[in-house]
């Protein structure tokens, strides 16, 4: 007979009361999202491999995006409010992965969610300083203050933005980098064309410094005074004196001084020498003012010279002729002492045409040069590529030399210019040949632009010339005043709406006040407001009476010579001149003989005047205009051909 085991399960039965209680807790349990461990059973902690990973690569992402800033020189953090800020989001996310890896629960939704925020942000914001993602912020000027020449011109050329370079000195601000901008930061790239940035050119050397009385200091208290305040110009001799050795016994300036002015220093040798020869140093790596102090301090004579270097800075010492540690006779020209001071490194004029701007100015930085950006049209040239450059490939340059590149802007469109001078400013900035073209209009105002040869927006080609159309204003037709007197001709005139003035003459036959000659022809067409110069006769000229002599003398009975005396030029025959500048040399000179007819003129043309005037037929000399003149003098007039 087959026995079978079968589990038996005794069932406890429990008071009414205490089973109502139990199932209320479960319940309770249940609505919590609590499973329901019997007091009995052993809880165990369960683990989460796929979070803790990814709590991990959050830590990580956040120490990387605190520390990449600090050594990547271009995503430098510039303000101690950023460290601050990103700091503490590092402490907050190290806090927040310690939760992570801490919870207890199982259901770990807020802290998945967290950690990919967290991770999400700190790739965003990485990718977005290495400009690998632009972001609707970066449509804004940025803060370049302390940054280099190269980070402006590279986010220039990216968003079409000219920049102005502007040199100045700082001691503050480090070489070639930025002191400050125009634009302020913020500033939405649609309401700016161009930038204009400071940059920094080193210590600036007229910079006003106090030098103290030194006398009494020692040679090492004053190398180290010029060092400290960037002194350029010390120079100083060594004499006999009872005062101690090496001390300032004279000093030739103290006070304000600018940094390259002259300071002169006498120093004490004692009063003999007590030595013939001296132990050579080395001078490699020391400065002009320190080497030469040592060769005068120990009466050694000398020369310098200059060569280009790769290891050795500019303006230190990179050879000399004698070994240190050598002896030297003292006073002696037949062992002087040449050492060669270094011009930084020979630098080699790449093909500047076949690079980019960016390109361009790193290596102007790394060769410690200097940048101009000049802008032509060309349309052969895409726009921001190189037309050309003021050295070729193969020239060999020193540091602190200016580099000229012309950039292109790429076709030449006609603009819209609001007047003609404008017009001209834009011309002459760009190169652009133009000529003028007079004709006479009712409708548009004299020196106002009737017309350009091209329409706004029209292509202009390399070489065009673009001919501007200008209004002499109405046309007036010149009356005919010969015969009238003063005031008939001032009546025709001003009804003509012509200026005027009046120059007297000489006459036998006409009477005074009547016109005998006007500067422009009757029936000539001129512009409204020209001005007319009217010649009026002053009359017969009153003849003086020969004086006769009272003298005794034999010459009294002599007979009048038949020679006939050539008289003098009267000077007391006077007219106030009537400068008045055309549109070209010829126009300007043409006009002031016919507003001037009784004057001698001597006109001298000029590409400008002193004053960088160069419009053409400006009349560059000052100071004529309604000054009275007599007809006897030349009178020297410079024009602007």
């Amino acid at each position: 007979m087959k026995s079978t085991d079968k589990k038996t399960t005794k069932k406890i039965n429990l008071p009414k009361e205490e089973e109502q209680e139990i199932s209320k807790k479960i319940e309770i349990e249940k609505e919590e999202n609590i499973d329901f461990i019997p007091r009995h059973a052993k809880q165990k902690k369960k683990t989460h491999p796929c979070l803790n990973f990814f709590l991990a690569l959050v830590l990580v992402s956040s120490i990387g995006y605190f520390l990449i800033p600090l050594f990547y020189q271009e995503n430098q953090i510039n303000h101690l409010e950023g460290f601050i800020g990103n700091f503490l989001l590092v402490l907050f996310t190290i806090f927040f992965v310690c939760l992570g890896f801490t919870s207890n629960r199982r259901k770990n939704g807020s802290i998945w969610l967290g950690s990919f925020l967290l991770l999400a942000y700190f790739i965003f914001s990485t990718m977005v300083s290495f400009q690998l993602i632009s972001l609707p912020t970066m449509n804004q000027v940025v803060d370049f203050r302390g940054k280099s020449l190269t980070d402006v011109i590279t986010w220039a050329s990216k968003h079409d933005i000219t920049v102005i370079q502007d040199y100045e000195y700082s001691d503050m601000v480090e070489e070639y980098q930025i002191i400050s901008q125009d634009v302020k930061e913020g500033t939405n790239l649609k309401d700016i064309k161009s930038i204009t940035v400071s940059i920094s050119e080193g210590v600036n050397p007229y910079k006003e410094v106090i030098v103290p009385n030194m006398i009494s200091w020692n040679s090492e208290q004053v190398i180290q005074f010029v060092k400290d305040n960037y002194l350029t110009n010390v120079e100083v001799e060594f004499v006999s004196s009872d005062k101690a050795e090496d001390t300032v016994i004279e000093q030739s300036k103290s006070g304000n001084l600018r940094r390259e002015e002259k300071i002169k220093l006498t120093f004490s040798y004692g009063e003999e020498l007590d030595y013939s020869e001296v132990k050579l140093i080395d001078f490699t790596g020391k400065s002009e003012f320190e080497v030469e102090f040592y060769l005068k301090q120990h009466h050694l004579k000398y020369e310098f010279d200059r060569d280009f270097s790769k290891k050795i800075k500019r303006g230190l010492a990179m050879k000399q002729n004698k070994k240190a540690g050598e002896m030297i006779p003292i006073d002696n020209e037949e062992e002087k002492i040449k050492v060669t001071f270094s011009k930084g490194k020979e630098i080699s004029v790449p093909n500047l045409k076949k690079m980019s701007i960016a390109k361009i100015t790193n290596w102007i930085i790394e060769n410690k040069l200097k940048l101009e950006f000049d802008y032509a049209y060309d349309e052969s040239l895409k726009e921001n590529t190189v037309i050309r450059a003021n050295h070729k490939k193969g020239d060999i340059i020193e540091q602190g030399e200016a580099i000229t590149i012309v950039i292109s802007k790429g076709t030449l469109k006609m603009p819209k210019f609001s007047s003609y001078e404008e017009f001209r400013k834009w011309a002459e900035k760009y190169q652009i040949p133009y000529e003028e073209k007079h004709e006479f209009n009712n409708q548009v105002k004299a020196g106002e632009v009737i017309s350009y040869s091209y329409k706004t927006g029209d292509v202009i080609k390399n070489g065009d010339v673009i001919i501007v159309t200008i209004s002499d204003g109405e046309k007036i037709k010149v009356p005919d005043l010969e015969g009238l007197t003063k005031s008939e001709a001032i009546s025709k005139l001003k009804k003509l709406n012509l200026e005027y003035n009046f120059v007297y003459r000489n006459s036998s036959k006409v009477k005074k006040d009547i016109v005998m000659g006007q500067s422009v022809d009757a029936g000539s067409e001129v512009s409204k407001g020209t001005t007319i110069t009217v010649t009026l006769s002053s009359g017969e000229e009153e003849k003086e009476e020969p004086q006769v002599s009272s003298s005794n003398s034999s010459s009294s009975n002599k007979k009048p010579s038949n020679t006939p005396s050539t008289p003098s030029c009267d000077r007391s025959k006077t007219a106030e001149l009537n400068i008045q500048a055309g549109s070209n040399g010829a126009q300007t000179k043409s006009m002031i003989e016919q507003l001037n007819p009784k004057h001698k003129f001597n006109f001298v043309f000029v590409s400008a005047c002193d004053n960088g005037d160069s419009s053409p037929g400006t009349v560059c000399t000052t100071g004529l205009e309604g000054v009275a003149k007599n007809f006897c003098d030349t009178i020297t007039v410079q024009v602007v051909k």
